[in-house]
């Protein structure tokens, strides 16, 4: 019965694929300036949109690498939501000077080649790198710096003054918006060097339409739910990749909650694993239940696309970038000493998990027992410890039948646990609490009566080893949505005795206009005066972009 049901699920995802087969997709990045100091953060906007440009929902994850020829330094996941997502780089403190690739893409967009990828350079500077700067006649990299005076968009870009004081209330007016809803991303950023050409969202809109559409695999799958964490199974006795389709694959990550997933094993020995809900750095585990007396691991594959190596220009600057850098570095190291922790705020995560335990027992609103068998004799209903011609098992109440099962899954701070010896031989003094989950539970075509799940203080299942079918890997998920900080000043806050360093005065990644013609985004200048130059880049549900730029003056 299980596997007729999976057979008519199969045949509408089926339909599905030819729908989404019709589609192409295509990534633009959007940063908050063009060039970067070794250890300052790095703001980006990324936009999904169909061949044509327009902002489409398909993939929920975008892949944005920054990459010294063909090795990445940096590799990130963004949350995509409704066609765009936002993210940030941290770009290391040793980063050497010169030009990185900044590569953008989708799952999805695999199946077209890395010839659809995004692609721009950026600009990393280390001022203090040993001979970071040459004498004027030897440099490659002239120091110049552009200036946007006027505004050449379809929509009125200004500010409520022509020019303004340090630590100063600002205003950017926008009107002759269309009526369509508009994505924008708003940057304000000190003005930099001119360095090589980077492609605004106008430029690449054009490039779409010379790019062509290239010839399709279906071997990659659009993350239209959430990540897609592919990874190949071998057999333990051999070292082999293994293929067997009817073996269990569960994949999950450890913590306070059920958040537990089935792999599809391909006869190529691959697993894929459809997830979702994944954010953040955190400890995944996998294990591989056979069909045979076999034993098998799963190894993870890199959910990352491999490039092509590409030979970048140099970045050799003069030393008159010298004294512009030396305001630069000590800015970022002014900023990070006094606002460290107003910097790297994130939102909070959601919860992931919608199945709630049927019985929950916290264990120290009970007498302790020595070990996990009293425990269960004791105090815990409809579920025990029996006897069988494999060793001792959990086994709990089959509510259809009527009787007790020991075909039960048993999990340890959310980590599937399938020698049950390991958890009755358990220290009960470190399990906080017992939540049980009665009725069957389907994991890949594989029906289990009930689940155990045991969770320890600290959600980091101490003093235990798992079978050799489960492996614990660290992985990095999408990233949570940080605070872009920035001040805002009273009547008494201009006086603040606080530092105001900030190179960007301010990133707005999720301005929508819902069809508002004329809006107004509020700014604050910092201690740092010189030329800023404002940037609005944007996208629409009917597939025109947007672009502006303006140039602004702190006293």
């Amino acid at each position: 019965m299980i596997r007729k049901i999976l057979f008519l699920i199969l045949i509408c995802y089926t339909g599905q694929l030819v729908l989404i087969a019709q589609t192409r997709e295509r990534v633009y990045v959007q940063t908050d300036k063009q060039s970067y100091l070794s250890g300052e953060l790095l703001w980006l906007k990324l936009y999904t949109t169909d061949a044509d440009g327009k902002l489409q929902v398909l993939s929920k994850i975008g892949y944005v690498e920054l990459i010294r020829d063909s090795i990445p330094e940096v590799q990130i996941k963004v949350d995509i939501q409704n066609g765009t997502g936002a993210g940030w780089i941290e770009l290391p403190v040793m980063l050497p000077t010169g030009y990185y690739r900044m590569i953008a893409y989708t799952r999805y967009m695999r199946n077209e080649g890395e010839n659809i990828f995004f692609e721009k350079k950026i600009a990393v500077i280390n001022p203090v790198h040993q001979n970071a700067f040459l004498n004027a006649n030897e440099a490659t990299t002239t120091f110049s710096f552009a200036s946007y005076e006027k505004n050449n968009a379809s929509f009125g870009l200004s500010t409520n003054k022509s020019s303004f004081r340090k630590r100063d209330k600002g205003e950017i007016r926008l009107n002759g918006l269309p009526a369509e809803n508009i994505s924008l991303g708003i940057s304000i950023a000190g003005l930099d060097p001119s360095l090589e050409t980077t492609p605004t969202i106008d430029k690449w809109l054009h490039q779409l339409e010379t790019q062509g559409k290239p010839a399709m695999e279906a071997r990659y799958l659009p993350e239209y739910e959430g990540a897609i964490i592919d990874g190949t199974m071998v057999d333990i006795r051999t070292g082999a990749s293994a293929a067997d389709e009817n073996a269990l694959c569960l994949l999950s990550f450890p913590g306070p909650e059920l958040q537990l997933f089935a792999g599809q094993p391909f006869t190529s020995g691959d697993v894929s694993f459809y997830t979702q809900c994944v954010t953040g750095k955190k400890e995944l585990t996998t294990t591989a239940i056979a069909s045979s007396d076999k034993k098998y691991r799963i190894n993870l594959q890199s959910s990352y696309a491999t490039h092509s190596p590409e030979l970048l220009p140099d970045l050799m600057p003069d030393s008159t970038w010298l004294e512009y850098l030396k305001i630069r570095n000590l800015s970022i190291q002014v900023t990070y000493a006094f606002l460290a922790d107003s910097l790297s705020k994130i939102r909070e995560l959601a919860t992931c998990s919608s199945l709630l335990p049927q019985k929950r027992y916290v264990l120290d609103n009970y007498t302790r027992f020595p070990n996990m068998e009293e425990v269960f004799i004791e105090f815990i209903t409809n579920a025990g410890i029996r006897r069988t011609d494999a060793g001792r098992k959990f086994s709990m109440l089959n509510e259809l039948t009527g009787n007790n099962s020991t075909n039960t899954l048993v999990l340890l701070d959310n980590v599937p646990v399938t020698d049950h010896e390991l958890m009755i031989n358990y220290n009960p003094l470190t399990i906080k609490m017992i939540d049980m989950y009665f009725g069957r539970y389907v994991f890949g075509g594989y029906a289990f009566d009930g689940v155990i799940a045991f969770y320890s203080y600290d959600n980091d299942y101490p003093g235990i080893t798992f079978s050799e079918n489960t492996q614990v890997f660290d992985y990095e998920g999408t990233q949570p949505y940080r605070y872009f900080y920035a001040p805002h000043y009273g009547e008494t806050g201009a006086t603040s005795p606080l530092p105001d360093f900030r190179h960007t005065l301010l990133w707005e990644p999720d301005v929508n206009t819902n069809g508002q013609q004329t809006m107004i985004i509020p700014f604050t200048t910092s201690d740092i005066p010189g030329k800023y130059v404002i940037t609005i880049e944007g996208a629409g549900e009917n597939g025109s972009v947007f672009h502006a730029r303006q140039t602004i003056v702190v006293e």
